[in-house]
């Protein structure tokens, strides 16, 4: 039935992290932002890393250092992007920073697969 390797499915799913990862950050940037939009593309981004964290757990081939720098910089995007939504913290530049070193992650991720 499933014809993808836990590689490709995996890297399916950090694409969908970083992708919502950098719609959270464009709406929350934008002049005026729907808080409730924010709040669901966050908790869509979070419940792919939490399926993508049992993925990983399940696939030993998985845990390799370069899906842990991933997990690590969405955990840190995620961190920063909660201090923007819930404590007056706008400090927009380091949360794009962040988006950017989650986007670097990424692209480490998928050259050490070599399947792209």
């Amino acid at each position: 039935m499933f014809e993808k390797t836990p590689k490709e499915l995996v890297l399916k799913d950090f694409s969908n992290i970083y992708n919502k990862s950098q719609s959270t950050y464009e709406l929350v940037t934008s002049r005026r932002y729907n808080e409730s939009l924010v709040l669901l593309t966050t908790a869509e981004a979070y419940a792919i890393a939490e399926k993508a964290y049992i993925r990983c757990d399940t696939f030993k081939e998985l845990q390799t250092p370069e899906v842990e720098a991933f997990f690590d910089a969405f955990e840190i995007y995620y961190f920063e992007l909660k201090q923007v939504l819930f404590h007056d913290d706008d400090d927009f530049v380091s949360l794009k920073n962040r988006l950017t070193q989650t986007a670097s992650a990424y692209e480490a991720l998928t050259a050490s697969f070599n399947l792209l």
